[in-house]
């Protein structure tokens, strides 16, 4: 399903959490290793859409203007 933005919902969503998780490992290594934390949260948000079927990102990137 194409949406007003030119990307699908789903792709929008393997965007953000690619860009989320590469940035939690990054800043793991410069800054503190607690941020591998923010990287585990967005991979059991993974883990549970693929269990579940159902998608918190998608449902709120649904909701935004440019995927009207």
């Amino acid at each position: 399903m194409r949406t007003g933005s030119g990307f699908p919902i789903i792709q929008q969503v393997h965007i953000i959490v690619g860009s989320m998780v590469l940035l939690g490992v990054m800043l793991s290594h410069i800054h503190h290793e607690a941020w591998i934390y923010f990287s585990g949260f967005f991979g059991l948000g993974l883990l549970f859409a693929g269990l579940t079927g159902w998608c918190g990102m998608a449902k709120l990137l649904f909701l935004m203007p440019w995927n009207k």
